[in-house]
């Protein structure tokens, strides 16, 4: 990156689609309307900026930077939410069995974010997954909505209960299917009852829980609507996923779902991170 100023202090990536964090000395200075910016070496303003733009300081052409590390060369899914990624769009991630993966624009802020979090959140409120689509992610990723029948402990009748997500098409690096959760069941709720399962979703509804102490967003028997724990669920599930594999638990449908939405269900609001029925 000769001939530009690189950035003394880290910061966020100023281009309006990245919010990648940007190590001191990796990222490139531009003076902007009498403002110095930081940007990541791929998302600094183009040779455009150059000609047409009064304030804009570059030394050189953006064609003459080195790449924002190493780059996804083919097209493919991220190695951890399986969200398909176009040439170019993706990091290269080191895997502890020597091979490098590609890893999402999401993914990769998290993982950073991760990395630097501490108790007073240096990163502020904002949430750590926005509904920001970086560009060449897909917007959507097909999912399985995964479920199971079981026997209530009330009534003693068999009952159905969604218990997994998974994608359709997972990278062979994602892990076992995410858990169904109370923020996840708010939007399968609607997904369920869209898609022809008004029983099932009818089920999904506020219940009292004596282990949690609180009402929360719950699964319940078709039958008695009692409540079919978290704990348990989790537990039956993930007993016949460890030994069958996914297949063991059954595809009420494959559904459209939207990028952000699977991998705040994948990272959590925040990128804490979700359970995983393994």
């Amino acid at each position: 990156m000769s001939g530009l100023p690189s950035n003394k202090y880290g910061g966020v990536c100023a281009a309006s689609h990245c919010h990648l964090y940007v190590e001191p000395g990796a990222g490139v200075r531009v003076r902007l309307g009498g403002n110095w910016k930081v940007y990541c070496p791929a998302d600094v303003p183009g040779q455009s900026l150059l000609v047409n733009s009064a304030g804009v300081t570059l030394e050189q052409p953006l064609h003459s930077l080195a790449p924002r590390g190493e780059t996804n060369r083919f097209a493919g899914l991220c190695m951890e939410c399986s969200v398909p990624v176009a040439a170019g769009a993706a990091t290269l991630t080191p895997c502890n069995d020597g091979k490098r993966r590609a890893r999402c624009p999401v993914c990769e802020e998290v993982a950073i974010r991760c990395e630097r979090w501490d108790e007073n959140d240096q990163y502020g409120k904002d949430p750590w997954i926005t509904d920001i689509i970086p560009a060449g992610c897909s917007a959507t990723i097909q999912l399985r909505v995964l479920s199971l029948d079981r026997t209530c402990w009330k009534c003693h009748q068999t009952t159905t209960c969604v218990v997994g997500l998974y994608p359709h098409r997972p990278a062979p690096t994602d892990p076992s299917p995410r858990t169904v959760n109370e923020t996840s069941r708010i939007w399968l709720k609607e997904l369920l009852a869209g898609s022809g399962h008004i029983r099932l979703a009818e089920s999904i509804k506020p219940r009292w829980s004596g282990t949690h102490g609180a009402r929360y967003l719950s699964s319940g028997c078709l039958h008695c609507d009692a409540l079919q724990g978290d704990f348990p669920l989790e537990e039956e599930a993930s007993d016949l996923v460890r030994e069958k594999g996914v297949d063991a638990l059954q595809t009420l449908l494959v559904a459209e779902v939207a990028t952000p939405v699977w991998q705040r269900t994948v990272h959590g609001e925040r990128g804490r991170g979700d359970s995983l029925l393994e």
